[in-house]
């Protein structure tokens, strides 16, 4: 009689988690769809790139823009950001469904032996943070190429003044 009282009871609770595992992504389902149809409240951007011996971090929120080849973040350089690079990344992630970031397929694969450095891009909103998978640096997947490299030339437009 416990045995069977057990296993209804097991039965129960699994039809229970069943069914707010189907609400809980019904919920985010919609939570999606209102984000793809308002303009995204994006604080910081980041990309960074990393292999042996290699290590660039740049960090872009609507005031700064902080730059670090430093793995440890000892030394991080900080300049203002410029009012129209902000608002050409925006432009850029408008364009972009960036609830489908961490989706992306990298089109190389020299990552994982070495050929090219392991690269990430991530967006963080109020709400939360949104990372791709890794690709290879110099190698976005092509939803994501102009704002990389809008990015880095942020950084290398920086360093030259």
């Amino acid at each position: 009689m416990k045995l069977l009282f057990s296993l209804l009871t097991l039965l129960m609770l699994n039809k229970e988690c069943n069914s707010q595992k189907t609400a809980d992504m019904t919920s985010d389902r919609k939570e999606t769809s209102k984000v793809s149809e308002q303009e995204i409240d994006v604080r910081t951007i980041w990309y960074e790139a990393m292999t042996r011996g290699f290590y660039q971090k740049i960090t872009i929120t609507e005031t700064k823009t902080m730059v670090s080849s430093d793995v440890n973040q000892k030394d991080v350089t900080t300049y203002d950001t410029k009012k129209s690079d902000w608002d050409a990344l925006m432009l850029l992630l408008n364009e972009l469904a960036i609830e489908e970031l961490p989706k992306l397929e990298a089109p190389t694969s020299k990552r994982f032996y070495d050929g090219a450095a392991i690269a990430t891009l991530a967006i963080a909103t109020p709400e939360k943070e949104i990372k791709s998978n890794s690709f290879d640096h110099g190698e976005p997947p092509k939803e994501i190429e102009a704002l990389v490299n809008k990015m880095i030339s942020i950084k290398e437009n920086l360093e030259k003044e």
